[in-house]
């Protein structure tokens, strides 16, 4: 077992914003780097995750502390028995959303220091991307890969939660926002260029 614990990476965003696109590109330039690593994502595909990809699909309806304690309740299982093995193990783990999610989406109905409270035991990420595309860009990408519009996909609600994602990443410590509006080598470009200039790897170059 590796001594030091490899590094979290955390991409954050709206949804068609271009989150798993970048997490996918990071995924491989690591690799080829020589490093083992790990893509997952928030929900999980365990049984709590389940229930809130079902929430946000509209196929059950719960209250929003419902909700958000779903999420937080996914999360922790995520974190003891995933991300804290792997980390150990010696695998660099990135996440596809993290905690900043259930912050920026659902504060817009539960009041956002309850969130943090109910989040207080989540690690914190070595690095948190936050990659920010308008709205307007997100809503097209999201119909042209699929037919359902999820909750939160309306766009005075995706500025509004835009919005708080710009005020989190000056909270967060080691939060980037990353312009998504540009051609994917671009971004990625800039994602692997902040990689490096931390320093939180060794044999980057």
């Amino acid at each position: 077992m590796n001594t030091k614990r490899m590094p979290f990476i955390v991409f954050e965003g709206l949804d068609g914003s271009g989150l798993s696109t970048q997490s996918f590109e990071l995924k491989g330039w690591l690799e080829k780097k020589g490093y083992e690593v790990y893509l997952t994502k928030e929900p999980t595909d365990g049984l709590i995750g389940s229930l809130v990809r079902g929430v946000l699909r509209k196929e059950l309806k719960v209250d929003a502390k419902t909700l958000a304690l779903l999420f937080a309740a996914d999360r922790m299982l995520h974190i003891n028995n995933t991300i804290l093995n792997l980390l150990d193990e010696g695998v660099i783990v990135i996440s596809d959303r993290y905690r900043l999610s259930s912050y920026a989406f659902q504060s817009l109905e539960v009041d956002i220091d309850w969130l943090k409270k109910i989040n207080e035991k989540s690690i914190t990420p070595d690095l948190t991307f936050i990659i920010d595309t308008p709205p307007l860009i997100c809503m097209r990408r999201i119909q042209k890969q699929r037919f359902h519009i999820e909750l939160y996909e309306e766009i005075d609600k995706l500025e509004k939660i835009r919005e708080r994602y710009h005020e989190l990443a000056k909270e967060e410590s080691n939060a980037f926002l990353i312009d998504g509006n540009r051609p994917i080598e671009s971004v990625s470009a800039e994602i692997f260029k902040n990689v490096k200039e931390l320093e939180i790897l060794e044999g980057l170059e």
